[in-house]
C-alpha cells in the first residue's frame, strides 16, 4: 500500500483541481456579460427580436422591424422590484446621452396584478414620460419566450444581433456602458 501512496495523493489531488476549476466556471459566470457577436445561446433572442410584434401600454402595435435605432435595449422589470425601479434613472439618464432615433427602450413590465394601475403609478413615481416604450407582458408569454427567471433582465440588441446580457440590476450611467453605447450607435 505504502508504494502506492504517492499516486493516490496525486490522483486525489489533481481530481481536486480539475473538479475546483470546473466548479468555478460553472458557478462564478458574471451577471452581466458581452456576448459574442455568433453567440449560439443568444439565437432565440434574436429571433424573437425579428419575429416581435407587441401591444404597448397605450394600445399602440410595436412591430421591432419598425424600429430603426441601432441599440435596442429590452428591460423586464416589475412595478413591485426594487432593484428595477432603481435601476430605471440611470436607463434614463443614458437613453438622454444620444439621439432619440439611436437608442429604443422597450421595458417590458412583468407584473401579474393590476397590471395597468401598476404601470402608471411607477411611470408617474419616477417620472417617466416618454422615454420608454413600455409593453404589458400579459400572460407572462414574453417571460417565458424569453426564459426569465428573475428580474431585472436586460438584453441590449445592436441591429437584432445581441451585443450584452444582464441577469440583475445594471448602472447604464457606467462611463463602460456609455462607451460601448457610443459604439454600437456608430456603427
Amino acid at each position: 500500500m505504502k508504494k502506492f501512496l504517492p499516486l493516490i495523493i496525486f490522483v486525489v489531488v489533481f481530481g481536486g483541481v480539475l473538479a475546483g476549476q470546473i466548479g468555478y466556471k460553472m458557478f462564478n459566470k458574471a451577471p452581466s456579460e458581452d456576448v459574442a457577436v455568433n453567440n449560439p445561446e443568444y439565437a432565440s433572442y434574436e429571433s424573437l427580436f425579428l419575429h416581435a410584434n407587441y401591444k404597448t401600454n397605450d394600445g399602440s402595435d410595436l412591430e421591432m422591424t419598425k424600429i430603426h435605432s441601432p441599440v435596442v435595449i429590452y428591460n423586464f422589470w416589475a412595478s413591485w422590484c426594487q432593484p428595477c425601479l432603481a435601476e430605471m434613472p440611470s436607463m434614463i439618464a443614458l437613453k438622454k446621452r444620444f439621439k432619440p432615433d439611436e437608442v429604443s427602450i422597450v421595458a417590458i413590465n412583468t407584473d401579474e396584478e393590476d397590471q395597468k394601475i401598476n404601470i402608471q403609478k411607477t411611470l408617474s413615481k419616477l417620472g417617466i414620460t416618454n422615454e420608454f416604450i413600455i409593453v404589458p407582458d400579459q400572460n407572462s408569454k414574453l417571460v417565458t419566450d424569453f426564459k426569465v427567471s428573475a428580474i431585472p433582465v436586460t438584453i441590449i440588441y445592436h441591429r437584432g444581433k445581441v451585443v450584452h446580457f444582464s441577469n440583475g440590476p445594471m448602472d447604464f450611467n457606467s462611463e463602460e456602458i456609455f462607451e460601448k453605447m457610443k459604439g454600437w450607435t456608430s456603427n
